[in-house]
């Protein structure tokens, strides 16, 4: 038996703010795309993306997550060790056969920009 979207979908997110990006081999399909400012990425190019915020990231607090068939809404605070705090964010995420087959994520741009600032210098500090 295949686990819920729900489930697949938490489980995710909670490994992302855990730091540990190993889990999501196993989470996201060889075929899954990532959206974010309409912007696509695949499975490489996402969990790449998300290693880059690790330096910044202390933990991800799972507020709601709602799912309808395939379908789930993890919505959640990225919260940051930077000026910026806890960004709200939400996640779409598609789950087939207990694999991540989509993911899109929502997020105040304007509000995040502290965090890609703080990343730029810590970046260029190395």
């Amino acid at each position: 038996m295949s686990e819920s979207t729900e489930s697949v979908a938490r489980q995710y997110i909670e490994a992302v703010g855990r730091r540990d990006l190993a889990p999501l081999d196993a989470l996201f399909d060889e075929g899954m795309e990532a959206r974010f400012a309409g912007s696509p990425s695949d499975k490489k190019e996402w969990t790449e993306a998300l290693r880059r915020l690790l330096p910044i990231l202390v933990r991800n607090d799972i507020r709601e997550v709602f799912s309808n068939g395939s379908r789930a809404c993890v919505v959640y605070d990225f919260v940051t060790d930077t000026s910026a705090g806890a960004i709200p964010c939400v996640e779409l995420v598609s789950v087939v056969d207990g694999r991540i087959t989509e993911v899109e994520l929502i997020l105040d741009r304007v509000a995040f920009a502290p965090v890609r600032e703080e990343l730029g210098r810590r970046t260029a500090q190395q």
